[in-house]
């Protein structure tokens, strides 16, 4: 099923129609080993004639900042009632959990430029609970036919403050962590001694 799924990510190099790459990626399922497997190969010894550039941002919204004087309170906090300022760094962190988003874009283009793929998400595109996303965890794709708008300009929108990005299609998303795993029960035979 892995190399299926990377097979599957690979198709969409070859696909030229936009409505081909939609029905594609309306019938794929990427495993997280096969994005993994992709982005560091091309990190490492590249994809084909394809150059490979990522854009890492943690985006925090500036009201969930903690001040100097909140996180002091909070420090000094000792059991049982907090002062007010330490109960505002504890409201601002948990909203931190919910508001901060980590955001990864990964770019694959030619030389020209005239061809290129943008696989991109946030930690809570990949969550199988209150995804924005009906079918639950997924990565957003897009490429050169999704905009009229030239390679550098799309990846300076990507690599904004604020990012902007151009049209895109969700692929499901298969992350290991959502995999339930099989437990091991412990045995009930006794380990005999040599």
């Amino acid at each position: 099923m892995g190399s299926q799924s990377l097979t599957n990510l690979l198709l969409l190099f070859n696909i030229d129609r936009k409505r081909e790459v939609e029905a594609h990626c309306r019938k794929t399922t990427i495993r997280s080993e096969a994005l993994a497997d992709l982005l560091l190969t091309a990190r490492v010894a590249g994809i084909g004639d394809y150059r490979y550039a990522c854009h890492f941002a943690d985006i925090t919204p500036p009201a969930l900042v903690s001040t100097q004087s909140e996180l002091a309170a909070l420090g000094s906090s000792g059991l049982g009632e907090t002062q007010s300022d330490a109960r505002r760094a504890i409201s601002k962190i948990n909203q931190l959990f919910i508001d901060r988003r980590i955001l990864a874009a990964h770019l694959f283009f030619s030389p020209s430029k005239r061809f290129w793929h943008l696989f991109y998400f946030d930690q809570r595109d990949f969550q199988q609970e209150q995804n924005h996303w009906v079918h639950g965890p997924h990565i957003h794709y897009s490429r050169e036919s999704f905009t009229n708008d030239p390679l550098d300009t799309v990846w300076s929108k990507v690599c904004l403050a604020k990012p902007e990005f151009p049209k895109s299609v969700h692929i499901r998303y298969d992350y290991h962590h959502n995999r339930r795993r099989k437990r091991i029960r412990p045995s009930n035979k006794r380990l005999e001694r040599p």
